[in-house]
């Protein structure tokens, strides 16, 4: 099913001044899979939508409600979001991508990766192994830290988890470490 303007994301709550984010809700019969196409919503600027603002998305034949992230914005044209989960499944460098809230790395073989920007991440940010194996899996952000110092988190075992809450500027405060999950 395609987006169509009339069925446009409502606001839920919008931002107050230059400081926070508009937080909208959008129900379709599309799957996440789809509304996070680039460029999905066509009127996204003309709506208002900027770069950082929390859409939740609800799928309207099952209820599953995601929460997703604008991540871009064409000037006078289409917005993007994306969000919700990602399994690191290949070993190896992996990039991950604006509005992923949680990442799960299944794979047993090493894998590196690289949050660019945590505020792009807002809110709670969990990383869990759930693969076998003692490989040193990797989260590192470019931008911004996990605790206030550490921006490395090493995961080495089945299991173990790492919950943090980011804030707007990309600056997170430790809420649960499952495991030894190591921060450097």
């Amino acid at each position: 099913m395609a987006y169509s303007t009339s069925t446009a994301p409502g606001k839920v709550a919008q931002k107050n001044g230059s400081n926070g984010r508009t937080i909208w809700s959008y129900v379709s019969a599309d799957t996440l899979a789809v509304v996070s196409a680039a460029d999905y919503f066509s009127n996204g600027d003309a709506l208002g939508m900027q770069v950082g603002d929390i859409v939740f998305v609800t799928v309207s034949g099952t209820g599953a409600t995601s929460l997703t992230y604008v991540t871009s914005v064409t000037s006078g044209g289409a917005a993007s979001v994306s969000g919700g989960t990602i399994d690191l499944d290949t070993a190896g460098a992996n990039v991950i991508t604006p509005g992923i809230n949680k990442i799960t790395i299944s794979q047993a073989t090493q894998v590196t990766a690289t949050i660019a920007e945590a505020a792009l991440h807002q809110g709670v940010l969990i990383v869990t192994q759930t693969g076998t194996g003692t490989a040193g899996h990797t989260l590192t952000l470019t931008s911004g830290t996990f605790d206030g110092t550490n921006n490395v988190a090493t995961l080495n075992a089945q299991n173990e988890s790492l919950a943090v809450f980011i804030d707007g500027d990309g600056n997170g405060t430790i809420l649960e470490n499952t495991g030894a999950v190591v921060l450097s």
